[in-house]
């Protein structure tokens, strides 16, 4: 199963200037379970390359989230996503 059909939501965004945060929320306890065992922090590090991620699995709420620093500010002229809505796509077809 890819992860784009075991989630409620899969989104990238802003958090500050400085920060991108990735917001994965699973449709049941069951699929986020299943995820947890391949998408851990070390995943993430090596998709986004960065040594600064932090991770969190969120249980209660069947919620991964994973913030890092940019690369640029946002809205400065290196930055190419001004909004950071476009982190989550090299996840939809991960397998879990």
């Amino acid at each position: 199963m890819r992860l784009k059909e075991a989630v409620k939501v899969l989104r990238s965004k802003n958090a500050g200037v400085w920060h991108i945060t990735i917001d994965i929320v699973f449709k049941s306890e069951e699929l986020y379970e299943r995820a947890k065992l391949r998408l851990n922090r070390d995943f993430f590090k090596k998709l986004y390359k960065r040594e600064d991620l932090m991770y969190f699995e969120c249980d209660g709420i069947n919620t991964l989230k994973v913030s890092f620093l940019r690369d640029a500010s946002a809205g400065s002229l290196s930055d190419t996503d001004c909004l950071g809505a476009n982190f989550y796509i090299p996840l939809l077809d991960v397998e879990i």
